[in-house]
């Protein structure tokens, strides 16, 4: 049995090295028993790592090709009679199949319901559409980043999610590739909102949906509902108000929003931290679940939480209402980028042009009520009322975070609220 590695997967169509070992054996055999090859209905190239033949004397006269599976489900080819060019020829025919069949891409997406949204909506219709293959990571937008950083020069990443402020560090550091909108037309049906640019004016990412922390309160327990962040400093609630802490990914843009509220920049944010100390915060949350579990218990009764989890809870028949402020709820989004330096782009291309169609915007948006970045898509009532800006807003209602400033003073925020006011 002679075995052959195959790195053409690895390498390109380009170079034919791989074919050289099997040519240069047919000079010597030239009737072979068998070509074993992965299963061909749905072949790719990455699956093959071994190319085997069995060579026996030229017993049987010559023929046809003719084809069977083994009790491996593998396709064998019994072959009469085969020359070394008509091997050759047959090999680099079959591994230049159709390019749709046999690509695969590696996307970093989200866990939990928010990965089973993209996979259902974008990820498995877009390889049905195109026969490319999608395989998943999750993983939060941090780590991804992360990985970006270390596989810079050889990225295993093509197409990446991450949320707004880490898609900005992602970006002044390289390592996400401009967005051509010549080659992904679906560029031009967005919103300006949606699409990313540098100071240069290239793109760096495009929007697959927008999220919003908002005022959420206790119907039952709340006579008068909240109209304005300053509201979470009523007596009513006293004792009973939550908001995210700086860990959690809204933390320090709802800091950033209440700095903005009293007119004083983030880097000068002690005055609003004196004001949250005079909060009678029960307690503060790391995830969006911590927080509706808040809600659940009846430890809080308002505060500032996700819109798509007072939407769930209200669901589940929890007297829970979501307000968007008179200030504007506070955007957030679901980003998508390219990945700088991947041999897969054009492939990844067409994943991300796939991505902020309208069907796969409108999937989002019906699933877990994100709203769309795309331009006009139809949504369903239900759908419209659990909009991220609130029913019968847009994209303009939401108040979106300046990530730039956000960045350059999270460190120093975390610390000062920290020492100031969770120590407390």
């Amino acid at each position: 049995m002679l075995q052959q590695n195959d790195q053409l997967a690895d390498r390109g169509l380009g170079e034919a090295e791989p074919l050289r070992g099997a040519g240069e054996a047919a000079q010597f055999h030239d009737r072979f028993e068998c070509f074993e090859l992965p299963d061909v209905h749905n072949f790719q190239l990455s699956q093959i790592s071994q190319i085997q033949f069995a060579v026996r004397p030229p017993t049987v006269p010559n023929g046809s090709i003719r084809w069977k599976t083994n009790n491996k489900g593998n396709v064998i080819m019994k072959n009469r009679r085969i020359t070394t060019f008509t091997f050759t020829a047959f090999a680099t025919a079959f591994l230049a199949a159709p390019a749709s069949a046999q690509e695969s891409i590696t996307v970093a997406t989200y866990g939990g319901e928010w990965g089973a949204a993209l996979q259902a909506c974008i990820i498995d219709p877009f390889t049905e559409a195109t026969g490319i293959t999608v395989t998943p990571e999750p993983g939060v937008s941090a780590v991804t980043l992360s990985k970006l950083l270390q596989q810079k020069d050889a990225p295993v990443l093509d197409a990446v999610w991450m949320d707004g402020g880490v898609s900005e560090q992602a970006a002044a550091q390289g390592i996400v590739a401009p967005i051509d909108p010549e080659k992904l037309p679906g560029v031009a049906g967005m919103l300006e909102e949606g699409v990313y640019k540098d100071d240069e004016g290239n793109i760096f990412a495009v929007s697959t949906g927008y999220y919003s922390l908002g005022l959420v309160y206790n119907t039952d327990q709340v006579e008068t509902a909240p109209k304005s962040w300053k509201d979470l400093w009523n007596g009513e609630y006293a004792g009973a108000v939550t908001f995210p802490s700086p860990s959690n990914a809204m933390g320090v843009p709802f800091l950033a929003e209440l700095a903005k509220v009293e007119g004083t920049p983030l880097s000068e944010v002690d005055p609003v931290l004196d004001n949250i100390k005079e909060l009678q915060v029960a307690a503060y949350f790391d995830t969006a679940g911590a927080g509706t579990n808040l809600f659940q218990s009846g430890e809080v009764v308002a505060g500032a939480h996700y819109a798509s989890s007072a939407y769930a809870m209200r669901d589940q028949k929890l007297p829970i209402a979501f307000v968007v402020p008179e200030e504007g709820a506070i955007g957030g989004d679901i980003r998508l980028h390219l990945v700088a330096n991947t041999p897969r782009m054009e492939a990844a291309e067409k994943f991300v042009d796939f991505a902020i169609g309208k069907e796969p915007a409108a999937c989002m948006a019906e699933r877990i009520y994100v709203g769309p970045a795309t331009k006009d898509v139809e949504l369903s009532d239900d759908a419209k009322q659990r909009m991220p800006w609130g029913e019968g807003g847009s994209v303009k209602s939401l108040s979106l975070p300046n990530w730039n400033e956000i960045n350059d003073n999270r460190a120093t925020v975390i610390e000062k609220f920290n020492r100031t006011v969770a120590a407390r």
